[in-house]
């Protein structure tokens, strides 16, 4: 323990430092947490969006095998 003001002070001085080291620590794995989260949440968004457009290509597809189909069985009934 310091015996003076000036070493009261410094003491002080360090004591605040430590805690804000200690919070900016924290604050830092908080924003790499959200980072992650973050990250985490678009590649679902990402896969998602990669599942509705595969299914649309494989119903256009279809929709597009559908339509030949029926226009060649139209075609042997005239």
């Amino acid at each position: 323990m310091a015996d003076t003001i000036k070493g009261k002070l410094v003491e002080a001085g360090n004591a605040i430092g430590e805690a804000a080291t200690k919070v900016g620590n924290r604050i830092s794995e908080k924003a790499d947490e959200v980072k992650d989260w973050a990250k985490e949440k678009l590649n679902k968004a990402q896969n998602r969006a990669d599942e509705v457009e595969q299914e649309a290509k494989n119903e256009a597809e279809e929709a597009r095998v559908d339509a030949a189909v029926k226009n060649e069985n139209c075609n042997r009934c005239s």
